[in-house]
């Protein structure tokens, strides 16, 4: 819990000041600290992502009022396993806006209403 604290301050003030560049942060570290500590918010349903090109599963966590949402987009063929993506500070109401709005592909409203907040990590 306390490495997840020193994670998570840190990304959040990498994320907010665009000089500093988290060099030190693994991606991969924080996908695995945020699925371990924080508490599960909200998930698109696999089934609804059977027709998306793009993303094969979009789930939102929270820690401290904070919500990430980590996202495993679809496989190429050369590869073996999708990769997991990390984005830092979404709002709640552009979460609810990519989860439950209607009309265009999961695709294009992860776009307009998550991809911004990439988590500025390695």
């Amino acid at each position: 819990m306390k490495n997840l604290l020193h994670i998570l301050f840190y990304v959040i003030f990498v994320s907010y000041n665009n000089d500093v560049i988290a060099q030190n942060i693994s991606c991969d570290q924080l996908v695995r600290s945020v699925e371990s500590d924080a508490s599960f918010y909200s998930e698109v349903q696999w089934a609804a992502l059977l027709s998306s090109e793009f993303l094969e599963e979009v789930k939102a966590y929270e820690y401290e009022d904070i919500l990430f949402v980590i996202a495993k987009f679809k496989r190429q063929p050369t590869e073996i396993f999708g990769k997991k993506y990390i984005f830092c500070g979404v709002p709640p109401s552009n979460w609810r806006a990519f989860k439950d709005t209607f009309g265009g592909s999961y695709g294009e409203r992860f776009h307009q209403y998550i991809m911004d907040y990439v988590c500025n990590c390695r």
